[in-house]
């Protein structure tokens, strides 16, 4: 039976391996990528200059771009969880406000609707993690909703926690792929669409936080919420 000191020591050992594994897939896997990029747009040029099609070479631009997207999630839950932030006081509705400007763009493009209540509250958590699980979360609501999508934001207080929920008017999930909603890698739609880590992302930061989060169907869409601690 290990004592303290020695699960101490594996402890820190084991976050060490991961940050090192977080490094070392970020740039072992970054340097051959960026060579598939410019084999990719050598080969663009060329086929440019003999005036030959090259519809399909968007294509591998598009999987690279996705595989580089994919590398910096790993190496930022891998990061996060090695290496966790100090939560301190910080302000939800600055947080909200940050990552709907993130995804701006998109919201014109879809013509969404986002509906957020005009005050939010003062939560204990680490602000950049905070980002990133509303960013995921309004994500995964503007690419799974079709037509024109109706967004809205919202939190109550319970007895020890804040609870706060995105709802859609999207087609909700299937029954039979829920239980594998928040597990890293999982193919929530069609093969070429995202592949469910961010809700996996969405998971850990909110555990890491002393927090849960989960989904619940409704008869007209989703229900994505998350809690932390007062």
């Amino acid at each position: 039976m290990q004592d303290e000191s020695s699960l101490e020591r594996e402890n820190a050992r084991l976050r060490g391996d991961l940050l090192t594994m977080a490094s070392r897939v970020s740039h072992d896997l970054r340097t051959p990528l960026g060579g598939i990029v410019t084999a990719t747009e050598m080969l663009s040029e060329i086929l440019a200059e003999e005036k030959l099609p090259a519809e399909r070479i968007q294509i591998i631009f598009d999987s690279a771009d996705d595989l580089n997207r994919l590398i910096k999630k790993v190496g930022f839950i891998a990061r996060a969880t090695a290496d966790p932030i100090p939560k301190k006081s910080v302000r939800m509705d600055g947080i909200v406000a940050a990552a709907l400007q993130r995804l701006e763009r998109l919201i014109l493009k879809k013509q969404a609707t986002i509906a957020k209540p005009d005050l939010w509250p003062q939560v204990n958590g680490v602000a950049t993690w905070l980002e990133e699980i509303w960013w995921h979360l309004l994500m995964n609501a503007l690419q799974h909703t079709a037509g024109k999508p109706r967004i809205e934001l919202g939190w109550h207080q319970e007895s020890d926690r804040h609870r706060f929920e995105i709802s859609d008017q999207g087609g909700g999930v299937p029954e039979e792929i829920r239980k594998g909603l928040f597990q890293p890698f999982h193919l929530l739609h069609e093969h070429n669409g995202t592949r469910g880590l961010g809700l996996s992302i969405v998971q850990r930061l909110v555990e890491l936080q002393g927090g849960d989060c989960g989904y619940e169907p409704k008869p007209d869409g989703s229900y994505f919420f998350f809690s932390l601690p007062l």
